[in-house]
């Protein structure tokens, strides 16, 4: 029956493999909860079988090539994919991008189709922020980036966090299995690091926490950092030598893709993230509500967006670049066992409440009954003569596609 749900058209990166990319995971995941729409997304040509078959898929991104993809080619697919599309809805999920913002805005109203746009990134500078977005309703990620709008001039700035799924109804895999696989010594409590090495110094935050925890507890560190140019690299190396000269080698693994990144979460005990900043990051990082749902204690830095969090109980929040102070709240998870299961459960179960997937899902989906409504109310509000000409030709409805009065 999904053929008859009202189509909204996911105009964002292409939504296909590898799942390394936090924004098209948050487009594939809404996409897949939803059960009063139907979503169709964008890939490139010859991608078969990476999406589940109530999402619809348009290979609206040509031929893969190596690379990022020329602006004059993004531009260019976006311009002739709204001049087709059959939907009732446009959901944009870009960065604050004035260039893409217009002409997703233009096309929408040359169809007469609403628009909403989620920031997939917080913006590092709201000036000028209406000019920036493709219409209103804007979706924040965080209340920070909606309080931040709001002030420089968006009025309907919405607020749906990230989610991702909660552990229930997964199993919990082996410990010792996982530890082999990716050459993590047996035994120890695992200290996870997971996250860019370029992400405001929290890698380099992390490597200053590192022998603070090791003189005082037996325990191993893990850095989960993806290398995505020469930067990282470098940045990687020099952690690394920081690491040997300080003798401390064997107690850190350095991995980079992690095929399953939530198994090896479920084998450690507390993570850490003390980004000073997530402008130009999603607001919420994915990888921490991942780790809270597979039951890891979490601490993080006590600012904006990580009060989110840290308010409800979910996590432990510390001040940001100050390796002793994050040093000594992971020593005191460690060395008791009851405070430590207490954060993961409230953590966990803040995951469940708040930041479930399908929790997300509704939202939007309410949002989306929300701006449909309100098109009609404006539609026929409007003129007679002029009805036509300022949609199309299309008139807006809740009624699933197919269904008679």
């Amino acid at each position: 029956m999904t053929a008859f749900l009202p189509r909204v058209l996911y105009v964002s990166g292409p939504v296909e493999p590898p799942w390394t990319r936090s924004d098209k995971n948050l487009v594939r995941d809404v996409a897949t909860h939803l059960k009063r729409y139907r979503a169709r997304v964008l890939t490139h040509e010859g991608v078969v079988g990476a999406l589940p078959p109530e999402i619809e898929t348009e290979a609206a991104w040509g031929p893969k090539i190596s690379g990022h993809t020329p602006l004059g080619r993004r531009l260019g697919l976006m311009g002739r994919l709204l001049a087709t599309s059959d939907v009732q809805l446009i959901h944009l999920f870009w960065p604050a991008d004035p260039v893409v913002a217009q002409i997703v805005r233009l096309g929408a109203r040359a169809r007469g189709v609403p628009v909403i746009h989620t920031l997939v990134r917080a913006p590092s500078n709201t000036l000028g922020i209406t000019r920036m977005v493709a219409g209103e309703p804007v979706v924040t990620l965080s209340r920070e980036t909606q309080r931040r709008i709001q002030g420089d001039g968006i009025v309907d700035a919405v607020h749906i966090p990230h989610g991702v799924e909660p552990r229930k109804g997964r199993s919990k895999p082996d410990s010792d299995s996982i530890r082999t696989r990716y050459g993590i010594p047996h035994g120890p409590p695992l200290i996870l690091y997971c996250g860019d090495y370029k992400h405001a110094y929290a890698a380099r935050t992390v490597a200053a926490v590192l022998p603070r925890v090791l003189r005082e507890i037996d325990c191993h560190f893990v850095m989960a950092c993806r290398i995505l140019d020469d930067d990282d690299r470098a940045e990687e190396s020099r952690i690394r030598e920081a690491v040997s000269a300080d003798g401390l080698s064997n107690h850190v693994s350095f991995l980079n893709v992690v095929p399953d990144l939530r198994d090896l979460m479920a084998v450690c005990t507390v993570q850490i993230f003390p980004a000073d900043s997530v402008n130009e990051r999603m607001d919420m990082p994915r990888v921490l509500l991942e780790g809270m749902a597979e039951g890891l204690a979490t601490v993080v830095a006590n600012k904006a967006p990580f009060e989110e969090v840290v308010e409800p109980g979910g996590a432990i929040g510390v001040p940001t670049m100050q390796p002793v102070t994050i040093a000594a709240a992971v020593l005191d998870l460690l060395r008791d066992p009851k405070r430590r299961s207490a954060l993961a459960t409230a953590g966990r179960q803040l995951v469940e409440s708040r930041f479930s997937i399908a929790r997300v899902a509704e939202r939007y989906e309410s949002l989306y009954d929300r701006v449909l409504a309100e098109a009609n109310d404006s539609l026929m509000a409007s003129p007679p003569r002029s009805r036509l000409r300022e949609t199309g030709g299309r008139i807006f409805s809740l009624r699933p596609r197919g269904e008679r009065r």
